[in-house]
């Protein structure tokens, strides 16, 4: 029988491989992969349910930003520069009179603090201490919906992402001038990377 068996294997013949100087010149290719192209990504949100597959969420912007804007915000009050100011503003940005009773349509904020800084001299606050910051209060939007701080802050008209800050004005006249309310409350609203004045709640007129 073993005979037999290494009589078959010799009928067979050995087993011929190619030798290296007989393999093709040309770089062997990998076989190809399907891949499933990319989707693209949702558009971020501030907030998504619970249900919702994929999606992308904005990382909440930090008080901070904000607490710099309102910095901002008097800085460029003081030198009387209107394009400046208007840099921090939304494009819908609005100047709410706080002691009109909601009476009238409210001005735009840029053209309302370009009248004022024509009529009245905010240079003279150079070097006085408009506001404290120790004094200021801070809202999330949440606060705001659990006790709102102001008849004119609707809260059908919040961000989720929106600040309100109530800054208690210290020094609001020079002399004989009155340049500023007793309180401005400056309501926030994110713009992409930063914050932006929404609305300035205010109890001033012009005289």
């Amino acid at each position: 029988m073993l005979g037999a068996s290494l009589l078959g294997c010799g009928l067979g013949g050995s087993a011929s491989f190619p030798s290296a100087s007989e393999l093709p010149d040309e770089r062997r290719r990998p076989d190809g992969v399907a891949i499933d192209p990319a989707s693209t990504p949702p558009q971020a949100a501030n907030e998504a349910d619970a249900g919702d597959s994929v999606v992308t969420l904005r990382t909440p912007l930090g008080i901070g930003l904000a607490l710099d804007v309102v910095a901002e915000f008097f800085k460029r009050v003081v030198t009387e520069d209107s394009e400046a100011l208007g840099e921090l503003l939304t494009g819908d940005a609005l100047a709410i009179h706080t002691g009109s009773g909601g009476q009238g349509q409210p001005p735009s904020a840029g053209p309302w603090w370009e009248q004022r800084f024509r009529r009245l001299e905010y240079e003279k606050l150079a070097g006085e201490p408009i506001y404290r910051e120790s004094e200021l209060q801070v809202f999330r939007a949440e606060d705001v919906l659990a006790a709102p701080q102001h008849p004119a802050i609707q809260p059908e008209t919040l961000d989720d992402q929106d600040v309100v800050i109530r800054v208690p004005i210290t020094t609001a006249r020079i002399a004989a001038d009155r340049l500023l309310g007793d309180e401005i409350v400056v309501w926030l609203r994110r713009d992409g990377p930063r914050f932006k004045i929404y609305r300035l709640l205010e109890d001033f007129q012009l005289q």
